[in-house]
């Protein structure tokens, strides 16, 4: 009788522990892509180089991580996708004194794919509603 009362009291132990590691999944990426703001900001308040390469570098980082987030299944293809080219967009960009005005204007383009991807990924109310009533009839 005693190894049933260890499962049992196990389980319960670390049912939180699984909560807490699904949860902290969940607010890194929302974190990752905070940071991603932050250093795009600062990329094209810029007004050297050094400070534009030094932050692109940090997105990149920040990208890189936002890459291993466990995404669902159904919007995994097209996140990866979305993030994929923004990768490619800024490994194309490296400024100089000369040409600093021009990369942050290619870099400013990274906010349209941001903005096509997110609604890409994020449903909308009707897709809300439709899933919900098809839930509750038992359809899914």
């Amino acid at each position: 009788m005693k190894y049933p009362a260890t499962l049992l009291l196990s389980a319960l132990l670390l049912s939180p522990v699984t909560q807490a590691t699904e949860t902290v999944a969940k607010v890194s990426l929302k974190q990752t892509m905070k940071q991603m703001r932050l250093h795009y900001k600062e990329a094209l308040d810029a007004t050297d180089a050094t400070t534009f390469n030094v932050s692109v570098a940090a997105m990149q980082q920040q990208l890189n991580i936002a890459r291993q987030y466990d995404f669902s299944p159904e919007r995994k293809q097209t996140s990866l996708e979305g993030l994929n080219k923004v990768a490619q967009k800024l490994e194309s960009l490296e400024a100089d004194n000369s040409n600093l005005a021009d990369q942050q204007q290619q870099l400013s383009t990274v906010d349209n794919l941001r903005k096509e991807y997110h609604k890409k990924t994020k449903p909308g109310v009707f897709e809300l509603v439709m899933n919900a009533i098809k839930e509750s009839l038992g359809f899914k």
